[in-house]
């Protein structure tokens, strides 16, 4: 805005007081439709609530709050020149006069005056604006983008003032993102116990329970809700560094990301992505565990390849998506005999993925890690561009293709463990089983002895069995993807792990494309 130094004082202050009382308005707004979308998620449930859910958070409400920043940026420029002028008037004095009560500092306005204002010659300071929203529905590179633009100063004030913002927008530092998220943790929690009370107090006064509502239903996705922020809580506290990369609360469950380590600066990363059952409430605090050990593992062969280095790693748990459950999902629209959950979940892993590289000044080695159903996530999210360097398939009903050419990752960079009694990995269900899948690099999960060609030193890992195991502490398949997620492919132990399963799921050449 051009100065207005000569304009009359009057109706710099009319004209921004209506700017400022139109701000607190559109504020009012967007927090009565917040309300009344708050009471529509206590008793709706269903697509249609996901949907409007979805809109409310990434289109309107933004656009509601971006609107109201931009007429306070506008009124707190004009109460700057409406200053300004008032002081080149009355010069002789040295004193600005009587203000209108919307222009005072720390006013309900909530921009206080620019530090240096009252000894500013007149005309000279020439005031900042509020930081402005972030593109909507921008691409992990479009909000890396618009970040980079904002000064540190706005920076911070975005994470103070909206953290919503970027909480869950990849392409934006983890490091920011990880405080916008712990900032909301409370606020969450806040509303969901509102909920849980109105829900359970609508229960209890009526005769019929939740026979002919939602309430009850309703009520408890609310409390898996306030366990996932419990066990999300709970990880954070656990020792040692871990980032809160995404939390979502707008689903029928919710999801989030936890990393171990730094995944702005960490020299290697890994994103797991688990499989059937998974749950932010009941799975998280165990995922983590594995990606502490994993990384630690890591850390490890990277030193023991290069004493001189200091690599570091980063893993993630990524419960990003709606993984199937057990129960009425085996017949539902989410079930684990349908790949629609995973393609759904795919193309949610997809930014997450684009944004480590987005967000970050130097590019990470990175690795993803697919369990079970998460394999087939993992591997329908590959058909697209990344930035994955590696990617370890275990247990896996099918990568959501039978040619590994289909992947987006170098060759020779995709990988294959499967444990003994595993019917799971024998399943095909989901393309071939990739122990017959032609350029699929295989790593073991049997017991081994591995000699360390730099020290001679001699190590023994155990085996694991069965479908649930592969990331045990110690065990050969852990060992095998510690090396691939440290950039040490060639250090694993080798073994095509096929038993009877395989014989059986061996598919027909000529049945399949």
């Amino acid at each position: 805005m051009t100065e207005l130094l000569g304009a009359n004082t009057d109706t710099l202050d009319r004209i921004g007081e209506s700017l400022h009382t139109d701000a607190r308005r559109m504020q009012d707004i967007r927090s009565q439709a917040q309300r009344a979308v708050a009471e529509l998620q206590a008793g709706w449930n269903g697509s249609d609530l996901w949907h409007l859910t979805q809109q409310w958070e990434q289109q309107a409400s933004p656009q509601l709050a971006s609107a109201s920043s931009s007429l306070d940026t506008c009124a707190a420029e004009l109460r700057a020149q409406s200053i300004a002028q008032r002081r080149a008037s009355n010069n002789d004095s040295g004193r600005l006069g009587s203000l209108p009560i919307w222009m005072a500092p720390n006013s309900a306005l909530g921009i206080p005056l620019p530090a240096g204002l009252a000894d500013a010659p007149a005309g000279s300071w020439v005031p900042t604006t509020s930081p402005g929203s972030p593109p909507k529905h921008g691409s992990p590179g479009e909000n890396a983008g618009w970040w980079k633009s904002l000064s540190t100063q706005d920076q911070r004030q975005v994470i103070r003032e909206h953290p919503n913002w970027i909480g869950n927008s990849d392409g934006v530092p983890f490091a920011a993102r990880d405080e916008a998220n712990r900032a909301l943790l409370g606020v969450d929690r806040d509303r969901l116990v509102a909920q849980q009370e109105r829900l359970t107090a609508r229960l209890s006064g009526s005769w019929f329970g939740g026979t002919f509502t939602n309430d009850d239903v309703a009520l408890a996705h609310v409390k898996d809700k306030l366990a996932s922020l419990d066990a999300v809580e709970q990880t954070l506290a656990r020792d040692g560094d871990r980032q809160l990369l995404l939390l979502d609360l707008s689903q029928e469950r919710a999801t989030a990301a936890i990393a171990r380590g730094n995944v702005d600066t960490a020299d290697n990363v890994a994103v797991f992505v688990p499989g059937l059952s998974a749950t932010v409430s009941d799975s998280m605090k165990d995922d983590d565990h594995d990606m502490d050990q994993l990384q630690h593992r890591t850390e490890l062969e990277n030193k023991r390849a290069n004493p001189a280095a200091d690599s570091t790693t980063a893993t993630v748990t990524w419960i990003g998506y709606q993984a199937p459950q057990l129960g009425w999902d085996l017949i539902g629209n989410n079930s684990v005999a349908d790949d629609h959950a995973a393609q759904v979940g795919a193309a949610q892993l997809v930014p997450f993925l684009r944004g480590i590289g987005a967000a970050r000044d130097h590019d990470a080695h990175l690795s993803l890690l697919g369990h079970s159903y998460g394999s087939t996530t993992a591997g329908l999210a590959l058909k697209q561009n990344t930035g994955v360097d590696d990617v370890v398939f275990f247990g896996s009903p099918g990568i959501g293709t039978n040619d590994v050419k289909d992947l987006s990752v170098p060759r020779g960079h995709a990988y294959y463990i499967e444990a003994r009694l595993d019917a799971v990995g024998d399943l095909g269900y989901f393309g071939i089983d990739p122990s017959h899948l032609a350029g699929i690099e295989h790593a073991s999960a049997r017991a081994s002895t591995v000699v360390d060609p730099m020290t001679g030193e001699i190590r023994h890992f155990a085996e694991v069995t069965g479908h649930s195991s592969y990331l045990v502490d110690d065990s050969t398949s852990q060992y095998n993807v510690s090396v691939v997620v440290a950039g040490l492919p060639d250090r694993r132990v080798f073994d095509r792990g096929e038993g009877v399963g395989d014989v059986l799921s061996r598919p027909i050449r000529g049945t399949y494309s």
